[in-house]
């Protein structure tokens, strides 16, 4: 883990420690520094390893990380967001939720190692593997569950969630922990963090089919589940989809479509929820 600090007093600026993301390692640096009362900002790795190679180095020691940590955040001060802790019940969640998501992919690549022609050889090894995740999935979904009952905010997000076509309980956990954002932002930010925003590859008079790109990883798969689920319901989604088809639109092309639907929809409908409970909460007040 490499940390730095920037200080300008000249400027008349307060000192930043910039740390990088390191799996949860860089968590007792930063509490430290919240009890100190020095802003921090812990940075992505990509964009701090885009950041020196735009300069042309290539040189790798942790001095030399140090400091080009120093100069991003000298350059970036102004716009770098601070670090803030997450809520204890947040985090829990959203610890539980990946957990969930780890054993789910162990458990389908051991089904897929059974469908392998050589793997009749060990298959008792592989179908004793595979009930093993079986349980602890069982008692992840529980405590999801009793988080959710249990939180006011989670359960108000959670009821949002449900009501939007295609969105399922295993989705809703999942937008909860992985889009804790959700309310806040404008349907592009939204479609964008979901990775079903349409990016542009223009050059001149060259102009590319648009592609989706970025975005939080375990979303898109998720959410192309839900877009199938409620295509093949009776919905307005499901109306928008053949509306969709019936222009010559490929399947591929009209999928992504709903699944950017969803996830704006989604992002208005807990962001109107949190409004009107703050709107009842000043009227109590």
């Amino acid at each position: 883990m490499h940390c730095a600090q920037h200080c300008n007093r000249t400027r008349g600026t307060a000192t930043l420690a910039v740390c990088e993301a390191t799996g949860g390692h860089e968590d007792t640096l930063l509490g430290a520094l919240l009890e100190l009362a020095i802003p921090a900002h812990r940075a992505d790795p990509a964009k701090v390893k885009a950041y020196i190679g735009s300069f042309g180095k290539r040189a790798k020691t942790d001095p030399i990380d140090a400091r080009w940590l120093s100069h991003y955040g000298r350059d970036g001060a102004a716009v770098l967001p601070r670090w803030q802790p997450a809520d204890p019940c947040q985090q829990q969640f959203a610890l539980f939720v990946a957990r969930r998501l780890d054993l789910v992919a162990m458990r389908v690549q051991e089904k897929n190692r059974m469908k392998a022609p050589r793997s009749r050889l060990i298959a008792d090894n592989i179908s004793a593997r595979l009930a093993e995740p079986d349980r602890p999935i069982e008692t992840l979904n529980a405590q999801i569950g009793t988080l959710i009952a249990e939180s006011h905010n989670l359960a108000l997000r959670a009821k949002a969630l449900r009501s939007v076509p295609g969105i399922g309980p295993v989705l809703v956990s999942l937008l909860l922990a992985v889009m804790p954002e959700l309310g806040s932002l404008n349907r592009r930010q939204a479609a964008s963090l979901a990775g079903c925003a349409p990016h542009p590859k223009d050059s001149g008079k060259a102009s590319w089919h648009r592609s989706t790109t970025g975005g939080r990883r375990q979303i898109r798969p998720a959410l192309f589940i839900a877009a199938l689920a409620a295509c093949r319901g009776d919905n307005h989604l499901a109306i928008a989809y053949n509306a969709l088809l019936n222009t010559a639109k490929p399947k591929r092309v009209a999928l992504t479509a709903i699944m950017r639907k969803i996830i704006t929809i989604a992002n208005a409908r807990i962001r109107d929820a949190l409004n009107q409970q703050n709107e009842t909460t000043e009227i109590h007040a």
